[in-house]
Order: structure tokens, then C-alpha cells, then sequence
């Protein structure tokens, strides 16, 4: 799985909010914008916009129930950014030929000159979501972290590979993406370790699942509540938080 949280050079700096999709770019049914998840989340209904903020001026987008907090946001408060990008097949191949070249300047220069008519749509809803929407530059609860990487949001550390805190059950755990998931849409569990009890991702057990985090691997074993789970572990019983 690609990496949603790569920081983007200026010029380029489009939140992730369509990376990590698990289909390419531009969407098979055409009516929206993959909004930081794995499936395309952001349903735009209605007419076109002019611009401005927000659903007020004409666009009308609506967030699946248990969707992420970047989705959420950029619905309600980037409605007529999103429309006029999904709306645009050169705006979301755009988005998605950045997103693969992971902040790397010279290739986003080549992205643009590929779709010049589309650079200024990209840049009103990254405008947006800079404005209205820090959460979808932030990492949160299980997302990957260090360099190259968005910061830990407010009240999180990073620990040289996710975003952790301390925690007492499993809900202290919960990501900002769809359904409380990380962003590679893994729960993230509270497991013990020698500093204490701290989130950890989890992860589904197949090969490679915990590539996003150097040095682990995938490991079925038992949280701090006494639940089963998988996570993403350095050491050989899986009671880590490091």
C-alpha cells in the first residue's frame, strides 16, 4: 500500500486527501473524490460551483457514516473545491500523478506541465483544506511518522515509526480515519509495554503488512484489555509501544 501522509513540496502540497485510493484514479463512477481512506468516500450531489467555502454555493457533498476526519471536514467546509476537482478528469489525474511522485519537486513540475489546465483547480481546494482543515495534514493514532511524513496531531508522539499516546482501553486507540481506523485502515490496539500502555497499528497478518513501519512485522498476540489482536511488533512477544 502506497503512503497517504509523504509532505509535498510547495506548489504541491494537496493534503494526501486522494492517496492510498485502492483503485486509480479517476474514479470508475465519476462522481467523486477519494478522500483519505481506501474507497472513494465523498459523494458529490448537485450542481456546479463558482467556488467559495464550503456547500454554500451550490455544491452539496455528504460523508458516509464512519468516514475519516479529513473526509468529514473536506465535505462540509471544501464542497465546491471538491466538486469542481472531481468534475475534472485532468484535476484528479493531476492529484493522483502527484501523489505518486511522494513530494519529489521535479516530478510534480512534470505532473503540471502534463495537466496545466488543471493546476488551479488543484490549488483553490488545497487552499481549502489548508484553511479550513489542518486535519488532513496532521498523522494521527497508528499513522506513520518521522521524516517525510505530516507531524503527530496535538497530544500524540512519534516514535520513530507511528503516531502513539498512552491508553487504558482500546477506544483511547482510535484513528482519524474512516471508522477510527490509521490511515492504512488498520485498528490500532493499547498494548503493554516497558513505558507503560501505548497505541500500537494493527495490521492483518498477510506478508508485508507492516511495511509502512521499518523493522516490524505482522503478529497475532493479546492487548493490554486481554482482547486478540494483530500488530505491527520489533519483538518477538509483541508487547511493545516503541
Amino acid at each position: 500500500m502506497r503512503v497517504c501522509f509523504l509532505s509535498a513540496s510547495a506548489g504541491a502540497v494537496l493534503l494526501a486527501i486522494v492517496a492510498c485510493s485502492s483503485t486509480e484514479l479517476p474514479p470508475t463512477d465519476g462522481d467523486c473524490v477519494s478522500v483519505d481512506g481506501s474507497t472513494c468516500s465523498v459523494n458529490v450531489i448537485g450542481g456546479s460551483s463558482s467556488g467559495g467555502e464550503g456547500g454554500a454555493d451550490g455544491g452539496s457533498c455528504s460523508e458516509t457514516a464512519g468516514g475519516s476526519q479529513c473526509g468529514v471536514c473536506a465535505a462540509s467546509g471544501c464542497c465546491s473545491e471538491l466538486e469542481q476537482c472531481s468534475g475534472s478528469t485532468d484535476c484528479t489525474n493531476l492529484l493522483n500523478c502527484e501523489n505518486d511522485c511522494s513530494g519529489g519537486s521535479a516530478c510534480v513540475d512534470a505532473c503540471q506541465q502534463q495537466f496545466p489546465t488543471a493546476v488551479s483547480t488543484l490549488q483553490l481546494l488545497s487552499s481549502c483544506l489548508t484553511r479550513l482543515c489542518p486535519i488532513c495534514a496532521e498523522s494521527g493514532v497508528g499513522d506513520p511518522c518521522g521524516a517525510g511524513y505530516y507531524a503527530c496531531e496535538t497530544g500524540l508522539t512519534c516514535n520513530g515509526r507511528w503516531c502513539t499516546k498512552s491508553c487504558i482501553h482500546a477506544s483511547d486507540c482510535e484513528g482519524i480515519g474512516a471508522g477510527g481506523t490509521n490511515s492504512l485502515g488498520f485498528t490500532s490496539a493499547c498494548m503493554a509495554s516497558s513505558q507503560g500502555d501505548l497505541c500500537v497499528p494493527g495490521c492483518a497478518g498477510a506478508a508485508g503488512a507492516c511495511t509502512d513501519f521499518a523493522g516490524t512485522y505482522c503478529l497475532a498476540t493479546t492487548a493490554a484489555d486481554g482482547t486478540s489482536v494483530s500488530v505491527c511488533t520489533s519483538l518477538p512477544d509483541a508487547s511493545t509501544g516503541d
